[in-house]
């Protein structure tokens, strides 16, 4: 069936440009289900018929044309009446007709004895007593998400209570160690102790890995976000940071800073992390400079400046890839996993990460939240 009841409509504006045939398969050949109903009577859900389904819902309701276009949907989908997610829907289409306005569903269930699926679905008014629906099938989608939430459980969990199984050998080791270079102080020889301090070194930098290892599979086990205050977020930040600072008499630069939607938790080991680089990758006999602003372009736009050392060109993409080291052990401490930790939080805010750095004349990391 043509959309016969838009001809008079349209007609101003198609004469000879524009034709129902053309328009008609315009909509029935769209990737998206689209679907056109008459609420006969405004205050009976069981008088509303179909007029126009396109090709892709006729596929969804496993349906031909002849068996769906003018008649009510009482007699082709019986079944939507009978539970709640149908009936739902189907008052949906009397509403919007009768108040005019669009309204958006969400995620729907349909079903019938041939086919069975999870939608995304909104309706809208076209004129008194005629909506259109538009449909996708999104069964595929939101089977594979909860399968990745569940991976992801699964793995949070296992890497929960390993890094909890391996503290305690790691525990025991250190104990070891701090027991004999008590009873043994000043007894042994200079290899001897020498020997003691790299076991006592090796054991608190996996200490470190596992620590930062479990901070890395817990980031997004927030539940819901939040207004964060980002100037109370560094407040608390450098706070946390005093001795460090103090330590390197680094000078900590902080402009006016918004509130963000966010994770609380992550936020603040997001800036951390990066305010903990900028004092740690310092200049030899410098003191560590960081400027800390925000502007606002199509969401926040954080920078965090430093006049440290620097990136080299060819590695400002690498350093966000987790175990990633740019310097040796010996230069500067560190598990490697610090900046991938900071992408991984950005990309959970939907936002993204950069670096801008010359070597030698220090780094300026940028990132970017969404509204």
């Amino acid at each position: 069936m043509q959309l016969l009841f838009l001809t008079n409509g349209l007609n101003s504006v198609m004469k000879d440009s524009l034709s129902i045939e053309l328009l008609t398969k315009t909509f029935d050949d769209l990737s998206i289900g689209v679907g056109i109903f008459q609420v006969l009577d405004l205050d009976d859900i069981r008088s509303i018929r179909y007029v126009f389904m396109n090709k892709v819902l006729l596929y969804e309701m496993r349906k031909e044309r002849q068996e769906v276009f003018g008649k009510k949907i009482i007699e082709v989908a019986p079944e939507a009446y009978e539970h709640e997610g149908g009936l739902h829907v189907i008052e949906t289409y009397r509403k919007v007709a009768a108040e005019g306005k669009s309204i958006n569903l969400g995620l729907v269930e349909y079903s019938n004895h041939m086919v069975a699926g999870t939608y995304e679905c909104s309706v809208h008014h076209i004129q008194d007593n005629f909506v259109y629906v538009m449909l996708r099938n999104v069964t595929e989608l939101e089977r594979t998400k909860n399968e990745l939430e569940q991976k992801n459980k699964e793995l949070a969990q296992f890497a929960y209570v390993a890094s909890h199984d391996l503290k305690d050998p790691i525990n025991t080791m250190s104990g070891l160690i701090q027991m004999i270079s008590d009873q043994y102080q000043g007894k042994l020889d200079r290899e001897a102790d020498d020997m003691l301090k790299f076991l006592a070194d090796s054991t608190d930098r996996m200490r470190n890995l596992i620590n930062d290892l479990l901070d890395y599979s817990t980031i997004g086990s927030e539940k819901a976000m939040k207004t964060v205050d980002c100037n109370n977020l560094v407040e608390a930040v450098l706070q946390d940071l005093d001795s460090k600072i103090k330590e390197t008499n680094a000078y900590i630069e902080v402009g006016e800073l918004p509130q963000v939607r966010g994770y609380e938790t992550a936020l603040r080991l997001l800036f951390q992390n990066l305010i903990s680089n900028g004092i740690k990758f310092s200049q030899p006999d410098t003191s560590p400079e960081i400027k800390i602003s925000a502007r606002e372009r199509d969401g926040w736009t954080f920078s965090i400046e430093d006049n440290g050392i620097g990136i080299p060109e060819e590695k400002k993409d690498d350093v966000f890839n987790i175990f990633e080291r740019l310097h040796a052990k010996s230069e500067y401490q560190g598990t490697g996993i610090g900046l991938a930790h900071c992408k991984k939080i950005i990309e959970l805010h939907r936002g993204k990460l950069r670096v801008d750095s010359k070597l030698g004349e220090g780094s300026t990391f940028y990132f970017a939240i969404p509204k």
